[in-house]
């Protein structure tokens, strides 16, 4: 199982955001997670991705507590991609310097050049993220996750300020990564992202 949660209980700013969360996803399986703003929707993600820590339950990462020992989280956060909703690297690093500093934690090899160029990225090896637009920002972060590629992927609204032909290209890539055995959790109002892809959908 990538991803397995059990009994997950989060609290934000002394309020109980999440009660009692169970919910598994496999291998080869695309999670769409739904619902109105203010639902839960990004604290899910932030607790599987482990910046949330939960009052309760147990989130596993490809068998790895995501909250247990330190083996535990180094295991499970190798095994994950993650992209929240703001995504805001340090400003001052190149696009090619922040692939490398997430390949080096993930002992795995820097982005191929195809996904480079399917995610249209060429120009951003050698630009800094503060100039970086919106949509490039939010694309070098995809690349970013996609490294290894992870057991797990876990991206918050990815499509946010991707044009039609971007969007495209990153339903292809989630399909691959799919049709290669891994998990991806998706939290998203695109309903039409999530017809593309096959998501199962938990709607919150």
């Amino acid at each position: 199982m990538s991803l397995r949660i059990e009994r997950l209980g989060v609290r934000r700013g002394g309020r109980t955001i999440l009660s009692d969360v169970e919910l598994d996803v496999g291998g080869g399986e695309i999670l769409g997670v739904v619902g109105k703003n203010g639902c839960g929707k990004s604290t899910l993600l932030l607790a599987i991705a482990g910046v949330l820590e939960p009052f309760d339950g147990r989130v596993e990462i490809a068998g790895a507590s995501v909250w247990g020992s330190t083996r535990e989280r180094g295991k499970a956060r190798k095994a994950l991609g993650y992209v929240p909703e703001a995504a805001d690297p340090p400003g001052f690093l190149l696009g090619g310097e922040l692939w490398a500093m997430c390949a080096a934690a993930r002992g795995v090899a820097g982005p191929s050049d195809d996904l480079v160029a399917r995610l249209g990225l060429d120009d951003v090896r050698e630009l800094r993220i503060e100039r970086m637009s919106l949509g490039q920002r939010r694309r070098t972060c995809i690349a970013a996750a996609l490294l290894g590629p992870p057991k797990l992927l876990v991206l918050d609204e990815p499509d946010n300020g991707l044009d039609a032909a971007r969007t495209i290209a990153l339903a292809e890539l989630l399909l691959e990564h799919k049709a290669s055995g891994n998990a991806t959790v998706i939290a998203t109002h695109d309903r039409a992202l999530l017809d593309k892809l096959g998501a199962r959908v938990y709607d919150m």
